[in-house]
């Protein structure tokens, strides 16, 4: 397996490319605004893209998603948060960007397992910074889209947030294996056994 990362948008989001190079496919990871670039991206790699899984409906994580689809790529999102992208309610109108909505192809839901480009692809419900919001594990690695942030996590102001539901989350993701890299919606990678320690949560749960 393989990870490649691009950072785009008007918001920094992190879109990552997870390459089978036995079978020269890929899947995507929150694929931001910007169609194009990721499409380039992947010929530049010659991979073919199987599947756009959102971490969660916000614009700056699932923008393109409606192009994606139009170009056949199935969309996969949380079960709670498949709405959204329906109705537009992505935040792209508090922020003045346009998002196209459409119905996703499939949504997830705790403990599901998908097999994607040959890759077993593990669906962990993250609610907190929307109420749909999941996590995907690949092997070692945790895509944790806008909960799990280096030393901190996402916010819980936006519609359907929570923070009680975050601490929940995070929880949850702190109890996995020591071996986890956290490869998180905005900024640098970080690991569960960082976090578990040094995470802002801990400040809260202290209070």
């Amino acid at each position: 397996m393989k990870i490649e990362k691009i950072t785009s948008g008007i918001l920094d989001v992190n879109t990552y490319i997870i390459i089978n190079e036995d079978k020269s496919e890929c899947v995507i990871i929150d694929g931001g605004e910007d169609f194009s670039l990721i499409i380039n991206k992947a010929k530049e790699l010659n991979v073919k893209i199987v599947a756009l899984l959102l971490s969660h409906a916000h614009f700056d994580h699932a923008g393109n998603a409606a192009e994606f689809q139009k170009a056949g790529v199935p969309i996969y999102i949380g079960e709670k948060d498949a709405e959204k992208l329906k109705n537009g309610e992505t935040l792209s109108s508090d922020f003045g960007r346009p998002f196209n909505t459409l119905s996703p192809d499939f949504t997830v839901k705790d403990g599901d397992v998908l097999n994607l480009a040959g890759l077993n692809i593990k669906v962990i419900e993250t609610a907190g910074h929307t109420d749909g919001s999941v996590t995907y594990a690949i092997d070692n690695c945790l895509f944790s889209g806008d909960t799990l942030f280096f030393g901190s996590f996402g916010r819980t102001d936006f519609p359907t947030g929570s923070f009680s539901e975050m601490k929940k989350s995070l929880k949850k993701l702190f109890a996995m294996g020591d071996g986890f890299i956290v490869f998180p919606g905005h900024g640098e990678n970080t690991t569960v056994k960082f976090e578990r320690i040094n995470n802002q949560i801990n400040f809260y749960d202290q209070n």
